[in-house]
């Protein structure tokens, strides 16, 4: 009942406030970039950082990440709406609240998918649809990395506008300069670094999309986690496991104790404390593992080598669907269902990368960049909207 009572004094709040929203003053050439996911690979950080570092001062990033009224109390949530109400452009990479008809709202949004979101998304009822076509539909422009994203989110969206802006992922910028890991890790004690990345398995209804990973991180029928580290020890290998930050806390609970000088989970806190990103660190892995996850399309931009486990692929599409067929094309790298494959496969790529072109191809079609200038491309269109 408490929570339900929070859940309608925060609609009414916001209701309220949308209103009222034109009274605020806008402030000439004033930007905010909203960060709802902080240090996960956020691209309104990564172009934030941009901006400040070209002397451009009028520019603020404000974290909204779980911004409620009822948790923040008035005095902070009122801040941080008046912040965005009062922006001449606004950048986000979900959903922006509050806006204003003399706005330019810029949405980056978060990946290249691989699975079905939004309008084709199985999970989803028609009144979560609707919402997903009217909240894309009121973004002035749309930043893409190729004429096949804007195909692909086209069709999750119903972008109607159209207004696409092909200029690359800001936080893909950092995939071409020095990485970071030596600062959270001695790096200098391990001959390779494997960073494993999986996406959520729960959706906006919190079903289970497959496997879940309750006995082991992999969602593997078994799994030796002794065996497993004694593998990773032998071969002098790092494995750094980054979970969704959607179900972050829940697995770190889950899996408290098990780490190992060559096993850790790296969490958000630790990032933030270092005030580093996923993606300042992401270019010193030297194999990516993941499953349905859309990193993998960014990591293509390193030339470094993938494995994707898909031990649940028939229970994943049917309950939450794919975006991209045939699979096996778009997922350029081998798969594996089960440890001993996984630990196998983890030495033999190391060995002989079979998969070098196919990376190349898939790369090419999603990416029409492949350089550090995604923020400095987007910054021209930001100088052009405010005339400066």
């Amino acid at each position: 009942m408490k929570n339900k009572l929070k859940y309608y004094l925060d609609r009414f709040v916001d209701k309220l406030i949308f209103a009222f929203r034109n009274f605020f003053k806008t402030k000439k050439g004033k930007i905010v970039l909203l960060d709802y996911t902080p240090y996960s690979g956020s691209n309104t950080y990564a172009l934030y950082q941009y901006i400040k570092s070209i002397g451009y001062n009028d520019v603020e990033l404000v974290e909204f990440k779980d911004v409620r009224f009822s948790k923040l109390g008035f005095k902070k949530y009122f801040e941080k709406v008046k912040k965005i109400l009062s922006a001449e452009v606004v950048i986000t990479t979900h959903d922006v609240i509050f806006y204003k008809d003399n706005q330019h709202l810029i949405q980056l949004w978060h990946g290249i998918p691989l699975k079905a979101m939004g309008l084709l998304d199985k999970t989803l009822n028609l009144k979560r649809k609707r919402y997903t076509f009217d909240s894309f539909n009121k973004y002035d422009y749309v930043i893409s990395t190729s004429d096949t994203y804007n195909t692909l989110l086209n069709a999750c969206t119903g972008y109607v506008k159209g207004n696409y802006c092909i200029t690359g992922l800001p936080r893909n910028d950092y995939l071409f300069k020095k990485g970071k890991l030596e600062k959270l890790y001695d790096v200098k004690k391990y001959k390779k670094i494997i960073m494993f990345i999986p996406t959520f398995r729960k959706g906006y209804a919190q079903k289970e999309e497959g496997n879940n990973r309750n006995n082991n991180i992999f969602g593997f029928d078994s799994f030796n986690f002794k065996k497993f580290c004694d593998f990773l020890k032998h071969n002098e290998f790092l494995f750094i496991a980054k979970l969704h930050p959607f179900e972050e806390n829940y697995y770190k609970e889950l899996y408290k104790g098990i780490e190992s000088e060559n096993f850790v989970f790296l969490s958000i806190d630790e990032l933030s404390k270092n005030k580093i990103d996923l993606y300042e660190i992401l270019k010193d892995a030297d194999l990516l593992i993941t499953d349905y996850s859309s990193v993998y399309f960014d990591f293509l931009l390193t030339d470094k080598p993938i494995i994707f486990i898909n031990n649940d692929i028939e229970k994943y599409e049917q309950n939450r669907g794919f975006l991209l067929y045939p699979y096996d094309f778009w997922t350029p790298g081998p798969k594996v269902k089960m440890q001993d494959e996984l630990e196998n496969m983890i030495k033999f790529i190391f060995e002989k990368d079979d998969y070098k072109e196919h990376r190349r191809v898939i790369r090419d079609i999603v990416f029409k960049y492949k350089d550090d200038k995604a923020s400095q491309r987007i910054w021209s269109l930001i100088k052009d909207i405010l005339g400066v």
